[in-house]
């Protein structure tokens, strides 16, 4: 797997910036049709709190603000994802955000790819590593992009 290096460099770009910069500078030809990540059904997003077997939320379209979702045992998403999978039959780019309404993207998730136990300094929300970061996801199409998970 991929480290999200390129993160560290847009971070502190605004949403639709970021993206902008995210599509011009890592657009890919797309290289076949994707398969479902572990534990995501097709079509999917997928977020858990830990790994694959534990508390999960699923978007099959992006969310601007995980402070209103929880994980199906009833935890608060935002700032509390560990792992990650991106289960779409497209060339739909799962590209999450450490702030709510698409600020500051963090690191992406080529459609048919997962990233479990990301890298963490063990603080939620504080801006170092990738899990326990997370406060937003959008989908961009065009993928897969080079740099993502």
């Amino acid at each position: 797997m991929k480290t999200g290096h390129f993160t560290r460099k847009i971070g502190s770009i605004p949403g639709s910036a970021a993206v902008a910069v995210l599509v011009a500078a890592f657009l890919l030809v797309p290289t076949g049709q994707a398969v479902a990540g572990p534990n995501c059904a097709t079509g999917y997003h997928c977020g858990w709190d830990i790994g694959f077997d534990t508390g999960k939320v699923s978007f099959f379209n992006g969310d601007d603000d995980f402070r209103d979702n929880r994980f199906n045992t009833g935890v608060i998403v935002d700032n509390n994802i560990k792992t990650v999978s991106n289960s779409t039959s497209s060339d739909y780019v799962s590209v999450w955000f450490i702030e709510p309404g698409f600020e500051g993207a963090w690191f992406c998730v080529n459609p048919g790819s997962w990233a479990g136990n990301l890298p963490d300094d063990g603080t939620p929300g504080n801006g170092r590593g990738f899990a326990n970061e997370a406060s937003s996801m959008m989908l961009v199409s065009g993928g897969p992009f080079s740099g993502c998970y």
